[in-house]
């Protein structure tokens, strides 16, 4: 990073803090990346939330980083895509289970987006996340979105954020789920749901945990079948995008989902070295085209599930 000079403006508006600098002309990521990596103050204290209110009146000062030789830096790499769907707008992919979408400190390589890049052909010196709509955890395999220009990457995420996107994933979890459950919500017999507030652990920071000063998560889930009488098959329909939603939500309710190193300790011995959450189906709107649903198909590690391949057969 290149270091620039410490700038102050005084706040005409009272607005959130990521919108009140929108005036320094930086783009709005760059300006959220400069505020988590505490390099913006109000009234002389460090902030770290994008969203916090900001009085009109208020001093905020910031020093103005260059992302673009760091790293926000993403170099192309060639590797081969399980393209689902490709038009001028967009393209989908079955991402594989292990696979991150986007670099991190420490992992500049060998992720999903580097090899979306490549495919594209977008420019390596990058100031911004090209095409990201939405991510799948690094072990959750299945469909994911990208989009090819800035437009519809601007119509791809108002999508997500107001709820209109349709998302249905498979997992295995640990246990019979059972209806008689009390602690469990139940609607009827097959379907029930897991609401709270999710936020990040305060122990372990790559962690997540239900608290009270969380966001909103809401997932329904339905029974699907079970599984020799010490697995249940679900279908899982989150209804917000938190990180690790469907993870925490079913390790809340003591079925976490097989094979999870994270919040499933007991399965993640060598018999289960693959996690069993897998993103099934997306239902959207494309521009120029409409409303389409993509499907991925399973991993063949599902083979070693009975009965489970036969019903999501693509």
């Amino acid at each position: 990073m290149n270091r620039n000079n410490s700038k102050k403006i005084i706040s005409n508006y009272n607005l959130r803090l990521d919108l009140s600098l929108l005036d320094s002309g930086l783009s709005r990521n760059v300006l959220k990346r400069m505020i988590k990596d505490g390099l913006v103050k109000v009234n002389g204290n460090i902030v770290r939330k994008p969203k916090f209110k900001v009085s009109k009146g208020d001093s905020i000062e910031y020093i103005e980083f260059d992302y673009s030789n760091n790293d926000l830096e993403i170099s192309p790499q060639k590797m081969k895509l399980n393209i689902i769907y490709e038009d001028n707008n967009v393209i989908v992919i079955n991402k594989p289970e292990g696979l991150v979408v986007h670099p991190g400190a420490g992992n500049p390589k060998n992720t999903l987006l580097n090899g979306i890049i490549f495919k594209l052909k977008f420019d390596s010196n990058l100031k911004e996340r090209p095409g990201v709509v939405h991510r799948l955890d690094k072990n959750t395999s299945g469909v994911i979105i990208f989009a090819k220009n800035p437009a519809t990457l601007d119509f791809l995420i108002d999508q997500f954020k107001s709820r209109k996107v349709e998302k249905r994933y498979i997992a295995l979890v640990k246990g019979i789920v059972n209806p008689r459950d009390k602690k469990i919500n139940f609607k009827d017999k097959k379907n029930f749901f897991v609401k709270g507030n999710i936020s990040r652990s305060k122990t372990n920071r790559k962690n997540f945990v239900f608290s009270e000063n969380g966001k909103e998560s809401i997932t329904y889930f339905k029974i699907v079948k079970y599984i020799n009488d010490e697995f249940t098959l679900l279908e899982a329909y989150p209804k917000t995008g938190r990180t690790h939603q469907i993870r925490v939500s079913l390790a809340s309710i003591n079925h976490p989902v097989i094979g999870d190193k994270v919040y499933s300790r007991r399965y993640s011995i060598s018999s289960y070295p693959h996690m069993f959450l897998h993103a099934y189906s997306l239902k959207l709107e494309i521009p120029d085209i409409g409303i389409k649903e993509f499907s991925a198909s399973l991993p063949n590690f599902w083979n070693n599930i009975p009965g489970v391949m036969s019903i999501y057969k693509l």
